[in-house]
């Protein structure tokens, strides 16, 4: 068996820190016969509605929001905030593993720039399980604290040495508002994001589309991607997808 390697048991504290925190068990699809909005409002837990946590004021449009029958809810781990620096703090070393940015990006134009994130539970099982076998960095409070919260709420487990998911949920998503862009619209982006990893024919579709853009058109939707890695193709393919899918207000239900 593989034993955490004591490096990571510092940021390990903050992680027993978040799983100290009370919160209700998460449940796989809204609970029958609940409320959801009205549940989200009297604070009754946010996992009796969807997985997920809210990280600010609970208002109808956020408990709507957040309770939202789309068509991939129940396959998502949901995570709002008010605060954009607070969501990008939990993310910079796992957009860093995923190779969504590199080291060229200055980590405070990241953290002022970042509105919202999506990885798959599997993505985040390796950056964890790359860090105990010290091949990533250890994790910052901020980023722990995020770990602390998938094991919480049952997302992920540690067993043997390892992190894995509990196929409970399939992905993690944020979104907070910015200045220049609402909480809606943020919620939106990350949303099509799942859609583009569960959804074959919506993959397929704007794949075709982005091999017949000309070369020059290409070479600008690129240059308008520039704080991605412009060395991962199929980021930007996908980034240019969920572009696209916003522009026409693609429908998610």
């Amino acid at each position: 068996m593989k034993s955490i390697n004591n490096t990571l048991c510092p940021a390990l504290l903050c992680v027993v820190l978040a799983l100290c925190a009370p919160v209700a068990a998460l449940a796989d699809v809204a609970s029958p016969g609940v409320d959801a909005v009205k549940a989200c409002l009297e604070g009754r837990g946010d996992a009796v509605t969807a997985p997920g946590r809210i990280f600010w004021a609970r208002t109808e449009a956020s408990c709507r929001s957040f309770a939202a029958p789309w068509r991939y809810r129940e396959h998502a781990y949901e995570l709002y905030y008010d605060d954009s620096r607070s969501l990008a703090r939990i993310a910079y070393a796992l957009a860093l593993h995923a190779r969504d940015i590199d080291l060229s990006l200055p980590v405070e134009r990241f953290l002022g720039g970042l509105l919202g994130f999506h990885y798959s539970v599997d993505q985040v099982c390796d950056w964890l399980n790359d860090v105990i076998a010290g091949q990533s960095p250890d994790p910052a409070l901020d980023e722990a604290v995020l770990a602390g919260l998938l094991l919480s709420d049952r997302v992920i487990a540690f067993h043997k040495g390892r992190f894995t998911p509990t196929g409970r949920v399939r992905h993690v998503l944020a979104a907070s508002a910015g200045k220049k862009r609402s909480f809606d619209s943020v919620l939106l982006h990350e949303r099509l994001h799942v859609f583009w990893d569960e959804d074959a024919a919506f993959r397929e579709r704007m794949t075709r589309e982005w091999e017949a853009l000309p070369e020059e058109r290409k070479a600008a939707e690129k240059k308008a991607l520039v704080r991605y890695a412009a060395d991962n193709e199929a980021q930007l393919l996908e980034e240019w997808a969920i572009k696209e899918a916003e522009r026409t207000n693609m429908d998610l239900r």
